[in-house]
């Protein structure tokens, strides 16, 4: 194939077309003959062959082109002569390194008269990228294109994935000669190379150069197994990770929106335990965090650590209620941390011995759950109904099955009590002490007792303790008329104060 079939570039053709018609029709034979001046070195990236592209000498004698390729020290050595009809040739097995080349003209009379190279050397642009760990980009530097100076109009920089379309990535001026690709994927190879446009629009290519984004060997497993509510101010993460690798340190992190960025809880370096206890501090009644871990890398020649890979997502279940005609509605954050999924939620009530009992359950997308103020009245209950709520997840892959608790929450109702009128001390029946009926207990409470005179009978702070109508020697009081005084402070914050008589009948 011609040059002309090949590049059919107009301006190439008119530069040519003039010079052929001012070729003179004869030279001095003692002259050397004139330089075939190069129009480009440019590598093919279907074969990564080297193509040379020459203008024709102005001699007519011409016997033999010469194509010499530059060596690393500096010296040329001849490649090879081609016909002086021929115009380009290619150099297939250049090695793409130094590609700088020259063409010479062979008198035909004469085989040692030779043009000089002169200025008529070329080297095409020599490119070299590099992947910076520490940035997590990849850097390209190369060499300006050496024969078109001053008329190079810039360079376009073309790149991508290995295997995939090589883009063109930016245009940058004759005078730069470094680009920066930054945020590239890691574990990846990328493909580069350069274009160097003449201000004619002839443009020559470098060689392709590769690079690999090689990072540490991520752990092969980091999970977030578990975020409990211990109490009030603190919740309890549990994560686990592979240690076996490069990687043993890990960052935890934590943001209360899931709009907004992570923020950095702690970093725990070289851990030599897979299995990782964290404890983080705030009120865990009322706020809920989203956590994550990342595992991270710190190479010497790097500032900051690299983020390696991160776990799922994790969040402690905030849990609230509220009273609302006469029904307690409990409502929670969703648990999203069980990677096997959510079996139920398990809603529980403290019991008035302190302990918690099951109430109630709902399945893994139901976050309420309610029950009537009426149905809690015992006779002891506290006017502080507390609950929490457990995140049951399925049975892992050996068999496990992750419990994850809420926060506590406090249910506040009224305290109401009815007042007897009279009472039958030491009588059979359920009468047979003073003591107000109450629905719910109050917070603070006091009771006492007296006779018309004055004189206290009885005195207590404790709302399930009643007058059994003795004196406080253990002897039975008289029939009378006696004077009670309560007063109390319920859990709602309101206080009451009740004063009146009840009588002390005997059968």
């Amino acid at each position: 194939m011609s040059i002309y079939n090949k590049y059919p570039d107009r301006i190439f053709k008119l530069m040519l077309l003039g010079i052929l018609l001012v070729l003179p029709v004869s030279i001095n034979a003692q002259e050397l003959p004139d330089i075939p001046d190069i129009i480009r070195v440019t590598v093919d990236h279907s074969d990564n062959a080297v193509l040379i592209q020459w203008m024709p000498s102005t001699d007519t004698n011409i016997a033999v082109y010469n194509v010499y390729k530059m060596n690393d020290g500096g010296s040329f050595v001849k490649l090879f002569g081609v016909s002086p009809n021929q115009l380009e040739c290619k150099h297939t097995n250049s090695g793409l390194r130094n590609l700088a080349y020259a063409v010479t003209a062979e008198d035909n009379a004469d085989p040692s008269n030779e043009s000089v190279f002169g200025q008529n050397v070329h080297r095409a642009v020599d490119l070299s990228v590099e992947f910076d760990l520490c940035t997590q980009s990849n850097i390209l530097h190369w060499t300006a294109y050496e024969g078109w100076e001053g008329q190079i109009s810039g360079y376009k920089i073309f790149g991508g994935h290995t295997g995939g379309p090589l883009e063109l990535l930016k245009f940058v001026q004759a005078s730069t000669t470094s680009f920066t690709q930054n945020e590239v994927d890691v574990a990846s190879q990328y493909c580069y190379y350069i274009e160097t446009v003449h201000t004619s629009g002839i443009v020559s290519l470098s060689a392709i150069d590769t690079v690999a984004t090689t990072f540490p060997e991520a752990p092969s497993y980091l999970s977030i197994d578990q975020v409990s509510v211990v109490d009030q101010n603190t919740a309890e993460l549990r994560f686990s990770a592979d240690i076996a690798g490069p990687v043993t340190s890990f960052r935890i992190l934590r943001r209360g929106n899931p709009n907004t960025p992570f923020t950095e809880v702690e970093t725990r370096w070289n851990v030599s335990e897979s299995s990782q206890v964290v404890l983080d501090q705030f009120p865990t009644g009322s706020l809920s965090y989203q956590y994550l871990i990342q595992s991270v890398f710190q190479p010497a020649q790097c500032a900051t650590p690299l983020v390696i890979s991160e776990s799922n997502t994790g969040n402690n279940i905030l849990l609230v209620n509220e009273i609302h005609d006469q029904m307690i509605s409990l409502n929670w954050t969703p648990y999203e941390t069980y990677e096997p999924g959510l079996d139920l939620y398990i809603v529980q009530r403290r019991t008035g011995s302190g302990t918690f009992s099951v109430v109630g359950s709902v399945g893994p997308l139901t976050t309420q759950w309610q029950e009537p103020i009426v149905s809690l009245i015992n006779g002891y209950q506290a006017g502080e109904i507390n609950y929490r709520v457990m995140a049951l997840g399925k049975a892992n892959g050996e068999g496990v099955e992750g419990n994850s608790y809420s926060n506590i929450t406090a249910a506040t109702v009224e305290t109401h009590m009815q007042i007897p009128s009279a009472f039958t001390p030491g009588s059979n029946d359920m009468n047979f002490e003073f003591k107000p009926q109450i629905d719910f207990a109050p917070r603070k409470y006091v009771m006492m007792v007296m006779d018309r005179g004055g004189r206290k009978m009885f005195e207590t702070t404790d709302p399930g303790e009643g007058w059994d109508g003795r004196y406080q020697n253990g002897e039975f009081v008289n029939e009378a008329i006696y004077v009670y005084y309560i007063q109390y402070t319920d859990y709602t914050g309101l206080f009451r104060t009740f004063t009146g008589n009840v009588t002390v009948l005997y059968p």
